[in-house]
This record gives structure tokens, sequence and C-alpha cells, in this order.
């Protein structure tokens, strides 16, 4: 028996063990992304294929001694990411959790020069640390992580289409525009990075001001998004004390927008600033017991059946005290008891909470 012929056998007798090692390996680097609240776009994980080892073998055969040893990519994770940025968080993790062969590992990012361009993209060969022998049930493989983001994806996967799968030699003219094309994604890449920094500018101003109790702000719709998220826990505790359990998140509001719905009512009533939405909330949170004392069981039906976020939460409450009571009727189909409960309650808390 030769040595491909042996080899190859060897490759087969392991690929179960291959296959089980590298689910659990997929799930601990999801693991460790979601830990460290890393979002990522997706990851793949695959075993070399049979065919794939053999043909590999075949033409490298002088060049290894124990393939299964030294080949580095039979074993592969692939981590997409949205952002570049994240790649370095990415590395710095895979870094604190496996231990790196630095010598077969390849840092595309760095090692293009200025004035090519092409594939980008992060290899690293590791295995899993001493202390983490043995949690897979397998032996210590070598295994491959590879760090892209979703647009370095796209185009490598379309670039070994069309140039490694095809048995035409791609003219210069055609390769150069796929290198064109590189260069281009390479640049949306930066701006999304730049577009995403922006973002947290703004994210960190509103939280900077909500942390600091400061709610003078205009009323619109990104200040009022961000307040539904900073406070959706506390509304999530007081619809709880009202006995309001078909609650969703934060979330439900951006799908349905009901935050341009929440701006309006509130416009309605000249509550301009998130001062107001604030008061509202505090003034629904010290006075729960009220509320349930003063309305009747059809209201609290209602509010229980309508409210699945923040949002709505907010609107309806926002109504119940300050709309026509004619127009609650009509919006809220209520019967005439019901329209002076909620008059009562307006009442308590005006006598309570002068304004």
């Amino acid at each position: 028996m030769d040595d491909i012929t042996h080899w190859v056998e060897e490759f087969e007798d392991n690929m179960q063990e291959y296959e089980i090692f590298i689910f659990h390996l997929q799930q601990k680097v999801e693991k460790i992304l979601k830990d460290n609240n890393i979002f990522y776009v997706k990851t793949e994980a695959r075993v070399k294929s049979l065919d794939s080892f053999k043909r590999k073998l075949e033409i490298k055969k002088d060049k290894y001694k124990n393939p299964l040893e030294e080949m580095t990519d039979i074993l592969g994770i692939r981590i997409i990411t949205y952002y570049r940025e994240d790649i370095d968080s990415i590395l710095k993790l895979i870094k604190e959790n496996f231990k790196i062969d630095y010598k077969n590992s390849a840092n595309k990012l760095k090692s293009l020069k200025y004035n090519e361009m092409g594939y980008l993209s992060l290899h690293y060969i590791c295995r899993c640390k001493s202390s983490q022998k043995n949690i897979y049930g397998c032996n210590d493989f070598k295994f491959e992580i590879q760090i892209r983001t979703a647009l370095q994806h796209i185009w490598a996967q379309i670039d070994h289409q069309l140039r490694y799968k095809t048995l035409a030699k791609i003219p210069n003219k055609v390769q150069r525009k796929l290198f064109r094309i590189s260069a281009m994604l390479e640049s949306i890449d930066d701006e999304f990075d730049t577009i995403k920094h922006e973002v947290h500018v703004v994210e960190n101003f509103y939280k900077d001001r909500f942390n600091e109790k400061e709610y003078s702000l205009r009323l619109d719709l990104s200040s009022i998004n961000f307040y539904l998220k900073y406070n959706d826990k506390f509304i999530r505790s007081i619809c709880k004390k009202l006995g309001v359990f078909h609650f969703n998140n934060f979330e439900v509001a951006k799908e349905e927008n009901l935050e341009k719905k929440l701006i309006k009512f509130a416009l309605q009533f000249n509550k301009n600033r998130i001062i107001y939405i604030e008061e509202l909330v505090n003034s629904i949170y010290k006075n729960t017991d009220l509320i349930l004392e003063k309305l009747d069981k059809n209201t609290l039906k209602k509010i229980n059946y309508l409210v699945n976020s923040s949002c709505s939460f907010i609107i309806i409450f926002l109504l119940l005290l300050n709309e026509d009571i004619s127009k609650i009727q009509k919006i809220y189909k209520l019967e005439d008891s019901s329209l002076e409960k909620i008059m009562d309650l307006r009442r308590a808390i005006f006598l309570k909470e002068p304004n």
C-alpha cells in the first residue's frame, strides 16, 4: 500500500471524529462571540472532503511526512462579520481562547502591498488550549479560523467561482475588473465602519443625556427611539405591575412604526419634549395602584390586549389621560361606565399630582 492510500484511509477513519469536533468547535466559537456582544453575519464550519484531501496530497505528496498533522486546512471555521473594525475584536478573542500557530497563520489584510488589491481575510491556525482538551471528546486537532467581512466574503466566493472553478484561462483585463471590484468593496467596508462610528456617537449622546436625567431634548424619532430603548426594562416592570403580560420588547415598536404615532399624539397634546414622556411614565409608575383601583375590568382588558411594547404602552396612557373622552370611546369602543372611570382616574391623578 503506497503512502497516499495509507493517509487517505487514515483520514477516512478520522472523519467521524472530525465532524464531531468541528460541530462542537463552531458552537464554542459562536458562544465566545455572543458572550462578548460581537454581532456577526454567520459562522461556517467544514471538514475537508475526502476527494479534496486526496487531491491535495497527490499535488503536494513530497511536502508532508504526516499530512493529518501538517495539513492546516483539514478543519475550518469561518466567521463573517458586518464591519471590518470588528475583525480586530474577534481576533483578540481568538488569541485569548485558543493557541495560535503564528508560523502557519496569515493576515491578508496586512500582507497586500499598498498598490495591490485582492483577497482580504485573516487565516489563523489554532489548537485548543490544554485546559480545553477532551472537552469535545476528540483529539488535539489543528484547525483554521478565517475571519472576513460580508463584502470580503462575497468577493472571495465570486472570485473563486470565476477564476478557480473554470477550465478557461481568464484574460488579464477580466481579472483586472475583479480586482477593481475588490478595491471598491474595500472602500465600502471603510465607509460602513465610518457610518457605524457616527451612529455610535449619536447613541452615546442620548445615553449620556439619559444617564444624567437630562430629558429636555426635543421630541423626535431619534430621541423617542433612544428613550424607549433606554427605558424598556423599566416600562416592562410597570406593565407587570398592571397585569399586562402580552408584552414583547422595544423592537416591536420599530417594526410597526409606532414611534411616529406616539410623536403625533404627543404633539397634539402640546408635549414636544422628552421630559413630558418621562413625566407620564413616572406618573403611571407612581399611580399603578390607583390605576388598578379606578379603571374597570373592561378598560384594563383593552390595555392588556393592546400593549405589545413600551411604545404602545405610552400611546395608550397618553390617550387615556389626555384625549377627548368622546374620541377615547370611539378609539377603544368603551361603555359609558368605563369612560366615567377614566375621568375619575384623571381627576384623582390631577389632584394627587397638580400641574
